[in-house]
């Protein structure tokens, strides 16, 4: 469990970089980096969501 704990946090934290990078991106007009952080965006909180689902099923056993 204590794994899983850890695997959010960094998944919060991939996230909040993720964001700052678009900021920066935008703001230098660096379109290909903003892509690339959209889509890593969109994979953490795609895994973020199997994992909130599978720590669900853990917890109703």
């Amino acid at each position: 469990m204590a794994a899983k704990l850890f695997l959010n946090i960094l998944y919060n934290v991939a996230i909040i970089l993720c964001v700052v990078l678009i900021y920066w991106s935008v703001k230098h007009v660096r379109y290909d980096w903003t892509a690339a952080g959209v889509f890593i965006i969109a994979i953490t909180i795609f895994l973020k969501i199997r994992l909130a689902k599978e720590v669900r099923a853990l917890q109703k056993k």
